[in-house]
């Protein structure tokens, strides 16, 4: 069988797991077809394992050594180590992921009283009761200001009952429009493969992510470009589905889940 390169983006270890795989599997004459009936694995998570394209888990490895009477321990190795290079890779994209705690906006400051001579009397008495005029409705017009906004934001929220978010300014309605690029799938919000995406991310990434669920069949709700629970939940279901860990988190991994033609 004549194989496809493997990708760049793969580190050495995982890249010798993926090569030992694909001999073992020439040497064996097993088929796609074949591992997915001898497996728990379907076949098309076999051709994403053996192109390169997602880490196979350490069952997938075990199930292949024990079909081809393989040892079984350099490979585990292998699969390890290649793992835990990407764990060490996407870990300071989950910490620029994370999220911050709101801006407070300082309070204006009390007005203060200014310092008169005797001399002025009733003058300064008036001049002064304009002077609080004019603050009174400038404070009262930054009140109303802020409880205009603080409504729009709630009311362009979307609603995940208990959720909150370190921005909204991202939330809103985004549409998908599906174009297949070679073996991905666009959905024409984003472009990205590796950008770390958790929950209460927003903006064209989450919305990419939502189109994408609801091309696997999964129903993450409105296109909104706000990762809620409900979108984490749907996430972890493509995960396990896939045989791969459900933290709920997209890095490189589960992109590449997302964008795989089917």
């Amino acid at each position: 069988m004549r194989w496809r390169e493997l990708p760049e983006t793969l580190d050495p270890n995982g890249r010798r797991l993926v090569q030992e795989l694909r001999r073992l599997k020439d040497h064996s004459g097993l088929t796609l077809q074949m591992l997915q009936a001898k497996t728990p694995f379907s076949g098309s998570s076999w051709e994403r394992y053996l192109n390169g394209k997602t880490l196979p888990p350490a069952a997938a490895v075990e199930a292949l050594a024990g079909l081809t009477d393989a040892d079984a321990s350099p490979l585990q190795a292998l699969q390890h180590a290649a793992q835990e290079s990407s764990a060490a890779r996407e870990r300071p994209h989950r910490d620029r992921a994370a999220p911050t705690a709101p801006r407070q906006t300082p309070a204006p400051s009390p007005l203060t009283a200014s310092c008169v001579s005797p001399g002025k009397g009733r003058e300064h008495h008036q001049e002064q009761e304009k002077v609080h005029g004019v603050a009174l409705s400038l404070v009262g017009g930054i009140l109303l200001l802020s409880a205009a906004l603080s409504g729009w934001l709630i009311a362009d929220r979307p609603n995940a009952a208990g959720q909150t978010s370190d921005s909204t300014t991202q939330v809103g309605r985004y549409s998908c429009a599906y174009v297949r690029h070679g073996d991905l799938m666009l959905t024409g919000n984003s472009t990205t493969n590796s950008d770390l995406v958790a929950l209460n991310s927003t903006g064209p990434d989450v919305a990419e992510v939502q189109c994408l669920l609801r091309r696997h069949h999964l129903s993450p709700g409105d296109v909104d470009g706000y990762f809620g629970k409900r979108t984490e939940a749907q996430v972890k279901t493509l995960q396990q589905r896939d045989h791969v860990s459900p933290d709920g988190i997209i890095g490189e991994q589960t992109w590449s889940l997302l964008r795989h033609v089917q």
